[in-house]
């Protein structure tokens, strides 16, 4: 058995701003952009290692690039 996957079987998706610094517009916590999935609704959720190592998530339409 393999357990290792491809990407796309986790629905994940490129983006410019993976391993950049980005801030999440609503909260204004800000963090390393690590992934976008798509979910199953069709709706981008970005994935965001914030400086406690922590990872949370947010809808990519909710973040940009830290200054």
């Amino acid at each position: 058995m393999n357990a290792r996957e491809t990407g796309s079987a986790f629905r994940h998706q490129s983006h410019r701003l993976i391993g950049q610094q980005v801030v999440d517009t609503r909260s204004l916590r800000e963090g390393e952009l690590r992934a976008v999935l798509v979910e199953e609704n069709g709706d981008l959720t970005a994935y965001i290692r914030g400086g406690d190592h922590r990872e949370f998530d947010v809808p990519l339409n909710c973040i940009r690039r830290a200054q």
